[in-house]
């Protein structure tokens, strides 16, 4: 994989989850769509380039039809970031079906070597079973089950295995910097950065700018 040269100014943010606007659309039941795109059209005024994963939910929202129209405000963004080449689309397992982008991106720059990825490798029920994982979501939903999109509060035990691989991959390659999503959690620990999602309750992101990192 090619690097590319680090954007002097980065908005890092993953895991939005936007659906078609019914009752399983996690962003829309967080709340938190309004704050969400004030964060990128405040940063696309800016200029800043957007590192963004899973921000749509292919699981539950079937089509990109119909989560662009639940969430043009959303698409109109993530369209203008592309536009004025600013987006770094790296793909989410809730998206790998329909959307083509890359897994993963390198930058380089700054003094900084920044490596940014979705995070749902070594995943088996996201990454080799996605399949699996993404009809026993559909199923629920139509059984009226309504699972959990995101880990409850008091289950922070959930993705260990993810998170304890991240965090091994970091300290093996303390020259690098390592953002991800995937577990919704957000945790800044040395060079291991999981930017978490607003569907669990808190606007949480990641600037970079002209090397230095900054956790919101």
């Amino acid at each position: 994989m090619k690097p590319i040269p680090l954007p002097p100014k980065c908005l890092v943010i993953s895991d939005l989850h936007a659906g078609t606007g019914d009752n399983h659309d996690p962003l829309k039941g967080s709340g938190l769509e309004p704050a969400v795109l004030a964060l990128l059209n405040y940063h696309l005024d800016k200029k800043y380039s957007l590192l963004v994963s899973e921000a749509y939910d292919i699981w539950r929202g079937f089509t990109l039809e119909a989560i662009t129209k639940a969430h043009l405000g959303l698409y109109q963004a993530l369209h203008s970031y592309e536009e004025n080449g600013l987006l770094y689309w790296a793909l989410g397992n809730h998206e790998r079906d329909l959307l083509l982008r890359p897994e993963a991106f390198i930058f380089e720059g700054f003094d900084r070597k920044v490596f940014f990825d979705h995070g749902y490798f070594e995943d088996w029920p996201n990454d080799n079973g996605w399949k699996i994982g993404r009809a026993s979501v559909r199923m629920a939903d139509e059984l009226g089950l309504d699972p959990e999109t995101s880990p409850h509060p008091n289950n922070p035990e959930r993705h260990k295995a993810v998170r304890e691989m991240r965090r091994a991959l970091a300290d093996a390659n303390s020259g690098w910097d390592f953002f991800w999503g995937h577990t919704h959690y957000f945790e800044n620990i040395k060079n291991n950065h999981n930017d978490g999602s607003p569907i669990s309750g808190k606007l949480t992101y990641y600037l970079i700018e002209e090397g230095e990192i900054i956790a919101k």
